[in-house]
C-alpha cells in the first residue's frame, strides 16, 4: 500500500514538525487503499451489494443530473440478480442461473433469454464502475486519510476519511499556478468540497461500506457546452455478507422471450405453409 507523505519527503523529524515552543503534532497519514477487482469481490463469497448515486448538475450541460439505485444479489459468477433504476425507471434487470441469462432494460418489455459464457464477470465490473464515476470529478485531489481500524458485521476493516488535497504540482521548468497545473494534467473539474468515509475489509481488501458527499465545478478550460456553476455528488454503497437471499429465481415463463424458441416456431410455420402450398399445387 503506497503512502503519501505530508509536508516532508522521506519522513519528518520532530524539528520539522514543530517550531520552538510548540508541541509535536502527529503527521496526517494518507494511504491508497487496495484497488477493488473481481478477485477481491469473489473472495467475499455470497453477498448483497446496494448503492445509490445522485448527481445534481445541469440537464442540458456536460454534467447532467443523475439519480441511480442499484442492487446485486450475488451467489457466484453464474448465479446472481442485478437491478438498476435511474430516475425512477428500470434500465437494467438481469438474472443469471447457470448459462441462462434473463435480461431486460425496461419493465414494459419481457426478459430476453440468452446463453452466457461460464465465469463471465461483467456484472461485478458494474458494481465497481459506479464508485469510479462518483470519485472521478475529484481526480488527483482525492486523498484517503487513515483512521483507527474498526469492524463491519464482525469483520475487521481499515477506515479512511476522504479529503481534498491541492492539485499536484507539474514540473515544467518553472513555477506554474494550480490552475495551469490542472490544465496540463487534463483535469476537467475544480473540486470545491469533499467529505466521506471508506471501510475496507482487511481480509480481502474490498470496500464493505463507502459514502461520499462532494461539490465541484466544471473547469472553463473545457470550452464549449453549457457548464453548470456547481455540481453536487452524493454516493452510498454497502456489501453485506449477512441476510443474503438463499436463492435466485428465474422469471415466470410468461415474462420471458426466448429467440431460439421463436426461431423454431417460425421455422415450423414456414414448413407448414410450404406443405400447404405443395398440396394446393397438386
Amino acid at each position: 500500500m503506497a503512502l503519501l507523505s505530508v509536508g516532508c519527503s522521506g519522513g519528518c523529524s520532530e524539528e520539522q514538525l514543530a517550531s520552538p515552543g510548540q508541541t509535536v503534532v502527529e503527521a496526517v497519514r494518507y494511504e491508497v487503499p487496495p484497488i477493488n477487482s473481481v478477485g477481491t469481490l469473489r473472495g467475499l463469497g455470497p453477498h448483497l451489494w446496494e448503492a445509490t448515486y445522485e448527481r445534481r448538475g445541469d440537464e442540458q450541460g456536460l454534467q447532467p443530473s443523475r439519480d441511480s439505485v442499484a442492487r446485486l444479489v450475488w451467489a457466484d459468477l453464474d448465479t446472481y440478480q442485478f437491478l438498476q433504476i435511474d430516475s425512477g425507471e428500470l434500465v437494467h434487470d438481469e438474472i443469471r442461473l447457470g448459462r441462462d441469462i434473463y435480461r431486460r432494460h425496461s419493465d414494459q418489455e419481457p426478459y430476453l433469454l440468452k446463453k452466457g459464457v461460464p465465469g463471465d464477470s461483467m456484472i461485478l465490473h458494474r458494481t465497481m464502475n459506479m464508485w469510479q464515476q462518483a470519485i472521478a470529478p475529484f481526480a488527483d485531489q482525492l486523498a484517503y486519510e487513515r483512521q483507527d481500524d474498526g469492524t463491519v458485521e464482525g469483520r475487521a476493516v481499515r477506515v479512511y476519511r476522504l479529503r481534498l488535497v491541492p492539485v499536484p504540482a507539474v514540473d515544467v521548468g518553472g513555477v506554474v499556478s494550480p490552475d495551469k497545473s490542472a490544465t496540463l494534467m487534463g483535469i476537467v473539474t475544480s473540486p470545491i468540497s469533499l467529505e466521506g468515509a471508506v471501510y475496507v475489509d482487511v481480509e480481502t481488501g474490498n470496500r464493505l461500506l463507502a459514502e461520499l458527499e462532494g461539490r465541484f465545478a466544471p473547469r472553463a478550460s473545457l470550452g464549449g457546452g453549457d457548464l453548470a456553476d456547481e455540481v453536487l455528488i452524493s454516493y452510498r454503497e454497502s456489501r453485506s455478507l449477512t441476510g443474503v437471499p438463499a436463492e435466485v429465481k428465474a422469471p415466470s415463463a410468461g415474462d420471458v422471450f426466448d429467440p431460439a424458441l421463436a426461431r423454431s416456431e417460425a421455422a415450423r410455420r414456414a414448413r407448414r405453409l410450404d406443405a400447404l402450398d405443395r398440396q394446393g399445387g397438386q
